[in-house]
């Protein structure tokens, strides 16, 4: 029913504004409906919109927003006539985000150009990069609990226990 769907498209756009849970969301499968809800015709796209706007501030989202049709879905709400000139706006830069990105992962020729032209070759970029940040995040995040620990022991040496 398409009340519900509104309430679920609402719900998921509320929690892709909180970073900590973009990628779990999509991970989750969150993407698939949302997509799908950008077809339709009534409110929930316009949820559905912003829920896809917010997940793909985050980088780690940006392959499987790819993959699962994300991008065209933005580009037919960047196209179709609506009152929602917000909303257009923001696909608009999402797109140009993502695109972007893509770019940049390229590698660059002696003249500065792209040496491969492939949207696939960049997906393998984005794939590799995605790897890589997971491994820096649980890097830090060791470094980190290492650094409290041995505060810690520190003060717990210095206070004689």
């Amino acid at each position: 029913d398409m009340e519900c769907q509104e309430y679920a498209a609402f719900s998921l756009a509320h929690l892709s504004s909180n970073r900590n849970l973009q990628v779990q969301l999509v991970e989750l499968g969150a993407l698939k409906p949302l997509v799908s809800m950008m077809a339709v015709q009534a409110e929930p796209r316009h949820y559905a919109g912003l829920a896809l706007l917010k997940l793909a501030d985050n980088f780690e989202n940006h392959v499987a927003i790819a993959k699962e049709g994300g991008i065209q879905a933005l580009l037919r709400l960047g196209r179709t006539r609506t009152t929602d000139d917000e909303l257009q706006y923001k696909a608009a830069l999402t797109v140009g985000n993502l695109a972007a990105n893509a770019v940049k992962l390229l590698p660059k020729g002696m003249n500065g150009q792209a040496v491969s032209g492939e949207i696939g070759f960049a997906a393998q970029q984005m794939m590799a990069n995605k790897t890589d940040v997971a491994v820096k995040r649980g890097k830090d995040k060791t470094e980190d609990f290492l650094q409290r620990a041995g505060e810690e022991e520190g003060g717990a040496a210095e206070q004689g226990f």
